[in-house]
């Protein structure tokens, strides 16, 4: 054993009142390793009232790996994740939320790929779990819940969420503070920091051996969130670019004029498809709420899903 947090990984679970979300996230880290390294579990709780202390408290008693809880009274899924960075010691910071399940050699991948590839981002499979099974919208909804790089193993240039990543905090060049809380309400916060470290000339790797659960609860499953998440997506271009002042003008105009094109292209296949009943509509739904999203950018139109206004989830 490597008895040095600078080689060492700390494991970070935000959470918010998802008692059995978090509970089966830490049972999958049971057995997880990474090497000789020392390995730490931190849970970051954004309820205000402390709901998931006692059963952290509880599992704390029996697991293997340390665990430290760190209550983060702040609603805000940016302060959530901030708050949990505050008190991990280690030099790798692997991301689990509350709403998944690390399989078997998860964490042990992730690390390998990571030095092999000296990459300050790693990101493994994250493979969406749907919560009915015989709904014929799934195969239309499971692949924007999933985030899987169409790759094999090594170098890669676009960034996933947050959910089953690694950072190696040695190989990147953090801001301060590492999320962005203008982002605590709408998401998106994943996004920036990537933005950030790669345009810092951070390199990305893909550990598709570092497999994880994404199990996506029924009140997610829906056409009306995928209008939301999606409507978010599409607004992320055009808000960077207002992020840069007057020299974003252009790129603006750019994504705006995008999504115009884009709506005129997608919005009568969408609505013939649903008029004729077929799930299939769902897909051409998605791009229709992207090409939106690039045309209403500014804040007033922005999907507010966390912080306060959460309900099931941190992500």
């Amino acid at each position: 054993m490597v008895n040095n947090w600078n080689e060492g990984v700390s494991i970070v679970i935000p959470t918010y009142k998802r008692p059995e979300g978090i509970k089966s996230a830490l049972e999958s880290l049971v057995g997880q390793s990474a090497g000789n390294r020392l390995i730490e579990i931190v849970v970051a709780d954004n309820d205000p009232k402390a709901s998931a202390r006692e059963l952290v408290a509880e599992f704390a008693k029996t697991s293997a790996i340390p665990i430290t809880y760190k209550h983060v009274p702040e609603p805000g899924v940016s302060n959530a994740r901030n708050g949990a960075l505050s008190v991990a010691k280690g030099r790798f910071i692997a991301f689990l939320d509350d709403d998944m399940k690390a399989l078997t050699g998860w964490l042990e991948e992730l690390v390998k790929a990571s030095l092999k590839y000296q990459t300050g981002i790693t990101f493994g499979p994250a493979i969406a779990v749907m919560p009915n099974q015989d709904d014929p919208f799934n195969p239309y909804m499971e692949p924007f819940f999933s985030r899987i790089a169409d790759a094999p193993e090594g170098y890669i240039t676009k960034c996933l969420g947050t959910g089953g990543c690694l950072l190696d905090l040695s190989l990147c060049e953090m801001p301060t503070p590492a999320f962005d809380p203008i982002h605590n309400e709408t998401g998106g916060e994943d996004d920036a920091l990537f933005h950030h470290l790669t345009s810092h000339g951070t390199k990305v790797a893909w550990a598709i051996k570092a497999e994880s659960y994404e199990i996506v609860p029924a009140s997610r499953a829906t056409p009306e969130y995928m209008w939301k998440r999606n409507f978010a997506f599409g607004q992320g271009p055009a808000q960077g670019e207002a992020d840069k002042g007057l020299s974003g003008s252009l790129g603006i105009i750019k994504w705006m004029i995008v999504g115009v094109i884009q709506f005129l292209a997608f919005t009568p296949a969408w609505l013939l498809l649903k008029l004729l009943g077929q799930p299939f509509h769902i897909h051409f739904q998605n791009r229709v709420a992207q090409a939106l999203g690039k045309v209403f950018w500014w804040n007033n139109f922005r999907q507010k899903l966390y912080g306060v206004n959460a309900t099931t989830s941190i992500a």
